[in-house]
């Protein structure tokens, strides 16, 4: 790829970290010296407010960037990559201790919709993990078993959520469980556009918008969390190993998007060239001229 077609994809690539920094450190403040975990509320709400505001204008704005460059996202997908074999390996270790250990905390603890949500969610992220074992040894990027194991990670995406709401001790309105119903529910759309890849129908300006939010939201979520439960004993959501499997979704999400420009700008094949509009190589030309002749 050229210099002025790089541009484009360095300028979107560069956004995401600094996004993710200034949202996990606007939320991590706000956290520690505002937040009371006893009535689940803001003592103070700007920087919640700030937060919350840069979070919805960059939904948008990188909807605007993404459609402005959505001819230039073609690329091979692969899973073989170091950063997403490690990251997957992390995702499974933690959606199975997720999954262990939400069972265990409801018993005799959670009203009965709480309960079922709780054991439906831990059979899920059971389930979900059997995609990152598989990951570790088969990094194909299509096939129908992919796309039935990223089905139970969306699934989850949408019940846990539920889950928060309904189960004791946690109040409808807490901004702690609306941070993570936003960062689970694109989580579950991440993982339906890996089914997609898997199943070879993937639109892939799309799925590249989602993981983006994806990396941003779930980053907003683990690390603040985690931050906090370091610094005042306890689980913002009454269960920490849920914070691990949001910044393991995190770090997996981020290591796609790394090989999803890492093979966008560095693929040279000519179909990728001439989706993307690049001119063909001498080389290539040539090649082409002479096969015509043949």
């Amino acid at each position: 790829m050229k210099n002025r077609e790089k541009r484009p994809y360095l300028l979107y690539l560069a956004s995401v970290p600094i996004i993710a920094v200034a949202a996990v450190t606007l939320r991590t403040i706000a956290l520690l010296l505002n937040y009371e975990a006893d009535i689940g509320r803001y003592t103070d709400n700007t920087l919640s407010l700030i937060n919350g505001l840069l979070l919805l204008a960059i939904v948008g704005i990188l909807a605007l960037f993404t459609h402005e460059l959505r001819e230039l996202f073609v690329f091979k997908p692969s899973y073989r990559d170091l950063p997403s074999l490690f990251s997957g390996v992390f995702c499974a270790i933690a959606m199975i201790f997720f999954g262990v250990t939400l069972v265990l905390n409801i018993i005799g603890g959670e009203n009965r919709y709480a309960a079922v949500l709780a054991v439906f969610s831990a059979i899920m992220a059971l389930l979900g993990a059997a995609l990152f074992i598989l990951r570790a040894f088969d990094g194909t990027a299509r096939g129908g078993r992919f796309a039935l194991l990223n089905l139970p990670l969306a699934l989850l995406g949408v019940a846990y959520p539920f889950y928060l709401t309904m189960r004791n001790g946690l109040r409808i309105g807490d901004p702690a469980v609306l941070m993570a119903t936003a960062a689970w529910v694109l989580i579950a759309f991440f993982f339906l556009g890996e089914a997609r890849i898997a199943l070879d129908r993937a639109t892939w300006a799309l799925h590249t918008y989602i993981t983006v939010l994806t990396v941003i939201f779930s980053a907003t979520l683990a690390l603040p969390n985690l931050i906090y439960h370091l610094a005042v004993g306890e689980a913002i959501l009454g269960n920490s190993e849920h914070d691990f499997v949001a910044l393991a979704v995190f770090l997996y999400a981020l290591a796609r998007l790394f090989a999803v420009f890492h093979t966008a700008l560095h693929e040279a094949t000519p179909t990728t060239r001439f989706a993307m509009g690049i001119a063909q190589t001498d080389d290539a030309q040539n090649t082409t001229d002479e096969d015509k002749k043949a």
